[in-house]
């Protein structure tokens, strides 16, 4: 370990944009999804809340279902504003049950929103036409946003990165490595990929435990092309902050490995971002990766076996 305080010494860094000095931080400093572990206080909930921020990160069997949702109650509001002002202000026969009233309320509530119109029954009163004519303006302002959103959903640039669940300390040369990989998923083309990695320690210092960051050197910190998977090294050796270490080393400083990567996707002609961590236990000792591509069978083509991503063997 003396060669830990050592490299705490000399190469810290300070620039993370996490805290390094007081050691207020708890639990792992970045989430598997590559998001902070950091939730915000101090401000009310609507103060803090940003609805595009929310809805454009909102998983999209969520997004959809907030959609119908939303669609079903405000036609059900507008519908028994129509009920409340009477059947027969829209044309309708006073011959139906209330059931048949208040659905044909709500359809023609839907056909409003949404400006179908099919004509068979109007608003005939001032009041009704006061509500339709709300529920139009509305419906199109509701459908512009919703437009946008879904716009800003599908173009937003996304790296779409698997890493694997591990990272792996391995033979490598004549000594170890710290590694991990990852691979695009998509049938998205990215270019002039970068990866920095950084090591988060927390350790006793002046009878507090305060946070260091160091960085750890990789073997080949950028590519051309992603074409296959790409397996992140960083050897173990004099220079790395993890020389001498061992499993129970990492455990004991709570040990995490940040990853950043950036890449360029010829789809979004743009710059793209991903990131992720790996905590003392979820790097696994004494173990390789297993090989995820193969040729074809006709051998004119690669194959690339991404669910092997996560596999390894321990030796």
């Amino acid at each position: 370990m003396m060669h830990l305080e050592n490299m705490l010494r000399s190469k810290s860094i300070n620039d993370t944009g996490f805290d390094n000095s007081t050691g207020n931080t708890s639990g792992r400093i970045l989430n598997k999804d590559g998001s902070s572990n950091v939730i915000k206080s101090g401000l009310t909930y609507f103060k803090r809340l940003s609805i595009f921020h929310s809805l454009i990160e909102l998983s999209a069997w969520r997004f959809f279902a907030l959609c119908l949702f939303g669609y079903i109650g405000v036609n059900l509001i507008f519908g028994a504003l129509y009920f409340i002002a009477g059947p027969s202000t829209l044309g309708i026969s006073n011959d139906l049950s209330v059931k048949e009233h208040f659905l044909e309320c709500f359809f023609f509530s839907t056909q409003t929103l949404t400006t179908v119109g099919y004509g068979r029954i109007n608003p005939t009163s001032h009041y009704t036409n006061t509500i339709a004519a709300f529920e139009s303006f509305f419906g199109l302002m509701s459908f512009a946003v919703l437009t946008g959103l879904l716009y800003g959903r599908f173009a937003k640039p996304k790296a779409y990165l698997l890493f694997s669940k591990n990272a792996l300390i391995s033979p490598y040369k004549n000594g170890q490595a710290l590694m991990f990989r990852m691979a695009p998923y998509k049938n998205n083309n990215l270019t002039e990929a970068e990866v920095i990695m950084n090591v988060a320690f927390k350790i006793h210092q002046n009878d507090k435990v305060v946070n260091k960051f160091l960085p750890l050197k990789t073997e080949l910190g950028r590519i051309s092309s992603m074409a296959l998977n790409w397996t992140v090294v960083h050897a173990i050796d004099e220079e790395s902050p993890l020389f001498g270490m061992c499993k129970e080393d990492f455990q004991i400083n709570n040990t995490e490995v940040m990853v950043f990567v950036k890449a360029f996707d010829e789809h979004f002609s743009n710059v793209v971002q991903q990131r992720t961590s790996y905590y003392a236990d979820e790097i696994v000792h004494h173990a390789k990766f297993v090989q995820m591509f193969r040729q074809s069978d006709d051998q004119k083509t690669t194959v690339l076996e991404l669910d092997k991503l996560h596999d390894y063997q321990v030796l």
